[in-house]
């Protein structure tokens, strides 16, 4: 069997809980006999010598019947309601992490743009070395140092028995 909870604070509490807990079928015709008769022998004691729960429960089936007429008359939702409200939640949860995250959100947009001008400034400053360190070789190579009266280093050999082998070689396969 219940216990009625000790203390006049919390049983108004507990009181006011088994009210909320009551079906809603008998709306319209809710009074608070009724209601009360709904309610276990403990909660019917403690209203009868607690002034305030009476008017709760008088307030309380008051309401009832008020939005009873509400309640009938609501229409179902379709079936593209929840996605329309899921879509409208996720809306204004990246609205507002976007006013949180401002900033960071403008860079994550700028990356790809950045990515591309590195990118492009790479390949251009790589083939402007390329060519300037091809034309200072060929610049190299043009200019031959003057011989002088005496040489500083021994010229190359002129590899004359190379060329006499190989053109030995050519006479005797005619």
């Amino acid at each position: 069997m219940m216990e009625l909870p000790k203390g006049e604070k919390v049983n108004c509490e507990w009181f006011l809980n088994l009210l909320e807990e009551l079906s809603a079928d008998r709306s319209r015709s809710a009074t608070p006999d009724l209601l009360l008769g709904e309610l276990p022998q403990l909660a019917r004691d403690h209203v009868s010598q607690c002034s305030d729960c009476r008017a709760a429960i008088a307030d309380f089936a008051e309401t009832r019947q008020l939005f009873h007429g509400l309640a009938c008359d609501t229409p179902e939702p379709g079936p593209w309601f929840t996605r329309r409200v899921m879509n409208s939640i996720a809306a204004q949860e990246h609205d507002a992490e976007e006013r949180q995250e401002g900033f960071w959100i403008g860079v994550r947009r700028l990356a790809p743009r950045f990515v591309a001008l590195a990118t492009l400034l790479l390949m251009l400053g790589g083939t402007w070395a390329f060519q300037e360190r091809r034309a200072a070789n060929s610049r190299a190579l043009e200019v031959s140092p003057v011989e002088g009266i005496f040489e500083s280093a021994p010229s190359a050999p002129a590899n004359d028995d190379i060329i006499a082998i190989a053109s030995s070689s050519q006479e005797q396969a005619r």
